[in-house]
């Protein structure tokens, strides 16, 4: 089981093989005009943005949450935020 200071640990490239092997992707979404993958991990979340939004290039951005509370509270906030 991985915990969320290992995984931070870990490279970009090794975080992605990660979320891709051992994670749940979720969907997607648009933020900021940019599409954010989701994915759920046993005891995290993370939406990550890729290089020209295509999910085989290197990742620009890995965000983190503790567990799905956090992860929903933060989505709701970024839907009330877009209206």
């Amino acid at each position: 089981m991985f915990r969320k200071l290992y995984f931070k640990s870990l490279s970009a490239a090794k975080q992605i093989a990660t979320l891709r092997e051992r994670g749940t992707m979720l969907g997607t979404r648009l933020k900021n005009g940019r599409k954010a993958y989701l994915y759920l991990l046993k005891d995290f979340c993370a939406e990550v943005i890729f290089q020209n939004d295509d999910a085989e290039l290197s990742p620009e951005k890995i965000t983190t949450f503790d567990n799905v509370k956090e992860f929903n509270s933060y989505l709701e906030r970024e839907f009330r935020a877009s209206f």
